[in-house]
């Protein structure tokens, strides 16, 4: 009897799993089509989130084909952007909590071009998002791979 309910609970759990809705680039505020889009969620107040906001500032002068959101959480910033491809807004922790943002700040999503949710950062790590801006920028997958239709298998090209 136990493990039937077990198997019965697990398969509740696993069928919320497969009917979740994945993540939409859709409403987030100042997102660009056929750009690579970096939502950062962050604070003015704590560290790591004065040092992503600085690092994706950065990013948003060097890159201009990435498109860069700055969302602060629950406060009104006095901040603003001459850059076009940088857009500064407040959002609201009920908000925020739709994409994902529970406890902590920064949360980082990284769209691709074709607005897929590539990857989730809950902490700023620079090394990561340059890299997988570098391969996203290239046409490359996150793990700098080549999609499957552009890949020349190394035994096919030495069979023929």
């Amino acid at each position: 009897m136990i493990k039937l309910l077990k198997i019965f609970f697990l398969g509740l759990v696993f069928q919320g799993v497969a009917l979740a809705a994945p993540l939409s680039i859709n409403g987030l505020q100042g997102t660009q089509e056929n750009k690579i889009n970096i939502v950062a969620f962050v604070t003015s107040w704590c560290p790591p989130c004065k040092e992503t906001t600085h690092f994706l500032m950065t990013l948003a002068k060097q890159n201009k084909e990435v498109a860069i959101s700055l969302l602060f959480v629950d406060e009104t910033v006095q901040m603003s952007s001459d850059n076009t491809n940088l857009t500064i807004n407040t959002i609201s922790l009920q908000e925020a909590k739709k994409y994902g943002v529970e406890r902590s700040v920064p949360y980082i999503l990284i769209f691709d071009k074709s607005g897929k949710a590539i990857k989730i950062y809950h902490t700023f790590n620079p090394t990561l998002i340059t890299k997988l801006v570098n391969n996203l920028k290239n046409g490359l997958y996150e793990n700098g791979t080549l999609p499957q239709e552009q890949r020349i298998d190394l035994w096919q090209k030495e069979r023929f």
